[in-house]
């Protein structure tokens, strides 16, 4: 994609620049713009990555989940 900006004129880039901020301001409500930092980006990679290695838990319910939450925070 970088590529292909490289070789637009400045009125190009301005139409593109509009859309994304057009895009930007209907579809990511103001609450959501967390999601849309570096840093939540970085541990939501982390977490695909996680995943795919196979290294989250799973449960059956929220309720397993916060007794295992409960049980780690004994531990230490």
């Amino acid at each position: 994609m970088l590529e292909e900006l490289r070789g637009l004129s400045p009125p190009e880039l301005e139409k593109i620049y509009r859309a994304v901020v057009f895009l930007k301001e209907e579809f990511i409500e103001p609450d959501e713009a967390r999601y849309y930092t570096a840093s939540w980006m970085k541990a939501e990679q982390e977490a695909t990555e996680a995943h795919a290695r196979g290294g989250l838990k799973a449960y059956a319910s929220v309720d397993e989940m916060i007794d295992d939450i409960l049980a780690e925070n004994e531990d230490e």
